[in-house]
C-alpha cells in the first residue's frame, strides 16, 4: 500500500504521564540554547547532552567527551537547527514525566542506555514501552 501522507512527531506520542501540579510550575521543562556544528531538524523525543564549556545544549553523544556523552534533556518541540546558530529550544529536564520509548530519537545510541540516562536525572524522567 503506498504512502499517502506522514505526519511529524507530535507532543503526545512522547509524553504519555506528566506530574500536573510540577508541569504548571514550570519544574520539568524549560528553554535551552542549543548550538550544533552543522544544521539539525530536532524531532519530539531527541536527546541531548549538555556541553560542559559552554552551557549548551547539543544531540546526545555517548561518545563524546565535552559534557554531551551525559544525557540531559529530551526534546519537546519539532525545531530546525541551523549550523553553529544558538537557537531556544523547549525540552524536559527533569522528571514528573513517563515518555514512550518509541517516541524517542537514539541518534545511534541504544535504548537502555537513553533509559538509564533519563532516569538518572534528578527527579528522573521514566521511561515506558509504548502504551
Amino acid at each position: 500500500m503506498p504512502v499517502i501522507a506522514t505526519e511529524p512527531k507530535r507532543f503526545s506520542d512522547l509524553v504519555k504521564v506528566s506530574d500536573n501540579q510540577l508541569w504548571n510550575a514550570g519544574y520539568m521543562t524549560e528553554s535551552v540554547t542549543v548550538n550544533e556544528a552543522s544544521a539539525q531538524d530536532y524531532e519530539v523525543g531527541t536527546l541531548l547532552g549538555k556541553v560542559t564549556a559552554n552551557g549548551k545544549y547539543k544531540i546526545w553523544d555517548s561518545a563524546a567527551e565535552d559534557g554531551s556523552e551525559v544525557l540531559a534533556a529530551v526534546v519537546l518541540e519539532n525545531k530546525s537547527v541551523a549550523a553553529t546558530t544558538d537557537t531556544a529550544v523547549w525540552v524536559a529536564v527533569r522528571g514528573g514525566l513517563i515518555v514512550a520509548d518509541k517516541a524517542l530519537e537514539l541518534n545511534g545510541e541504544t535504548l537502555a542506555d537513553a533509559k538509564a540516562g533519563l532516569e538518572a536525572l534528578n527527579p528522573p524522567i521514566v521511561v515506558a514501552s509504548q502504551i
